[in-house]
């Protein structure tokens, strides 16, 4: 570098980080510079090192989440959940993992750890985190012991896993949380460095469950997005009714409406079929050709202020849409 980059980069340095750089640990970094490999050079940013160190708490944050609700004296089931009557949310993040164990031997193999990278964060964060943890949360406060089990098991499965593949990127944290877990004695290792590395894992992909958890994800999305565009509080916990455009969807929406409340944050939900009449008070929104919903405003929603914004809103468009459309119409435009 010359003397003018150098410059250069130490009064950058001094504007961007006037307290110095933040410290964010050696696995963070190791991390974020393991996921740069998807490109052929590196301009490594320190505010994506910080984001991978927010990472590594959610890791903790996990972990922690896990150890809070096992119970006293817990211990793996040494065959796994085979003998456990499994739910739809256990089932699919069970089959998520079997897909990471799968991709991960597969990446690696072939020298792609940016690729590598990329599926053991989105599973640790959008799918265990985002999704599963959320979706059991009922079953941890329920009194039924045996989907409680299989929950718990279900979620050390994916822990404990998902650190010793997760070891190679960052092997400090992952030590030191795979040693705070309940291994079963026979599975037990002393360090996760002699551990065996996931070759393998039961999918129930046969089984359509991630067909059936992306359909109520879908689902839970368009509630959502309804709500915020109808400026439903976000702690009001609305009445929501789905109707199901046929008998399998009713079904499975009927076994599964918990994890629609909580995912979506409703008070309660109701499933009708497709020849039941419109639910009163309620304004409707749509998921696709079989599935809409029905979201209960009344209290929640002043309509006029409601039917003032939306007005407002399509008088900006159609202006927006009129200038556009003056534009192709000027000559020359093409």
């Amino acid at each position: 570098m010359t003397k003018q980059e150098i410059d250069s980069g130490i009064e950058n340095k001094s504007k961007e980080y006037p307290e110095g750089i933040p410290e964010c640990g050696t696995d963070a970094l190791r991390f974020c510079l393991l996921h740069y490999m998807v490109q052929s050079s590196i301009n490594l940013d320190v505010k994506r090192v910080v984001g991978y160190r927010e990472f590594c708490n959610k890791l903790w944050n996990i972990l922690k989440f896990a150890l809070s609700n096992f119970p006293s004296g817990f211990v793996a089931e040494k065959d796994g959940v085979s003998s456990q009557k499994l739910s739809l949310a256990d089932k699919w993040i069970l089959t998520r993992m079997s897909k990471l164990v799968t991709d991960t031997n597969k990446y690696y193999e072939e020298y792609k750890f940016g690729e590598m990278i990329q599926v053991l964060y989105d599973f640790w964060k959008k799918e265990l985190a985002d999704v599963y943890l959320e979706a059991i949360k009922p079953v941890m406060k329920g009194n039924d012991e045996e989907a409680k089990k299989a929950a718990l098991n279900s979620l050390y499965i994916c822990i404990d896993h998902g650190m010793k593949l997760l070891h190679p990127a960052m092997p400090y944290l992952t030590e030191e949380l795979y040693q705070r877990l309940p291994h079963h004695p026979d599975n037990a290792f002393e360090s996760i460095t002699i551990a065996a590395f996931p070759k393998e894992l039961k999918s129930y992909e046969d089984e359509n469950v991630e067909q059936k958890l992306d359909t109520l994800m879908a689902t839970i999305k368009a509630i959502r997005s309804q709500m915020v565009a109808l400026n439903v509080p976000p702690k009001s916990s609305p009445v929501v009714y789905i109707r199901a455009g046929n008998d399998d969807l009713k079904k499975m929406f009927e076994n599964e409406s918990i994890i629609v409340t909580t995912l979506a944050k409703l008070g309660e939900v109701h499933v009708i079929d497709s020849a039941a009449a419109d639910p009163a008070d309620c304004l409707k929104g749509y998921v696709n050709d079989d599935i809409s919903f029905y979201v209960k405003v009344i209290g929640l929603v002043d309509p006029k202020l409601e039917i003032n914004r939306l007005e407002k809103k399509y008088k900006q468009i159609s202006q927006l849409a009129e200038k556009l459309i003056a534009k192709t119409k000027a000559p020359g435009y093409e």
